[in-house]
């Protein structure tokens, strides 16, 4: 892989690491990563504040524990999904293609997914922009802006943990983090992550977005795989050509 000038690399691969199913190495490491933010300016004192909350969090807290709540946040809520296209296309067909659109930007970056996950998966989507100059990492993050709004205002609702590293995002993206429309649109919208709506919400047929990719729910987070790094492949490296 080639490197850009982005001073958004550092931070954005701390926020996947925050955003990632956290394991020992992570738990071990989290006020490590957490302090990479720390000399960005986009930061205010309480949003690191916020996020050195997170990170006591995790420390002090049982791994299993802390996985638990991982799980119970993300894999059970399509509303806080970490698939960015659930929030866009839904059960829609017009999903399949936009994967498809986005991995291929991915290879054109001369990467490619070498691990059994989406090409939507935030984390995943966060260590690509960090592999394009600072512009064009910042409208990437523009283009998904409202997601993460979207998201982070429901966490906060749901008083998660998970908000703060959602909130640094949004910093680094110079969006506001709160908006006060989707304040109170999510304080009058039914939670999707009640046992009711989850017998309701998960009873769905499974999609298959290509060839190579297992048939599944549409946003519905695998189990197995969420306990993976995300891992890239040089693509460039593999066919002994220069894609990026």
């Amino acid at each position: 892989m080639t490197g850009v000038a982005n001073d958004l690399g550092p931070p954005l691969k701390a926020v996947s690491a925050l955003l990632s199913y956290p394991d020992a190495e992570l738990q071990a490491h989290i006020h490590e990563v957490a302090a990479v933010l720390e000399p960005c300016t986009e930061l205010t004192a309480e949003d690191r504040r916020i996020l050195d909350v997170f990170a006591d969090w995790i420390a002090d807290t049982e791994l299993l524990e802390v996985q638990a709540a991982y799980v119970e946040t993300f894999d059970r809520s399509k509303k806080v999904s970490l698939y960015l296209f659930e929030h866009v296309y839904g059960e829609s067909r017009d999903r399949g293609p936009a994967m498809i659109e986005l991995a291929n930007a991915y290879r054109e970056c001369g990467l490619e997914i070498d691990a059994r996950e989406l090409p939507d998966f935030l984390p995943m989507f966060l260590e690509f922009l960090t592999e394009l100059d600072e512009p064009a990492a910042r409208e990437w993050l523009a283009e998904v802006g409202h997601i993460l709004q979207q998201v982070h205002v429901r966490l906060i609702e749901r008083e998660s943990h998970f908000a703060a590293p959602l909130r640094a995002l949004l910093c680094l993206a110079r969006l506001e983090p709160v908006p006060e429309a989707l304040t109170q649109m999510v304080s009058e919208e039914v939670r999707d992550d009640t046992p009711a709506m989850l017998d309701r919400t998960w009873e769905e047929a499974p999609v298959t977005f290509g060839p190579d990719q297992p048939a599944m729910s549409c946003g519905a987070t695998k189990q197995e795989p969420a306990e993976q790094r995300v891992q890239w492949m040089d693509f460039r490296d593999r066919t002994g050509s220069d894609r990026g």
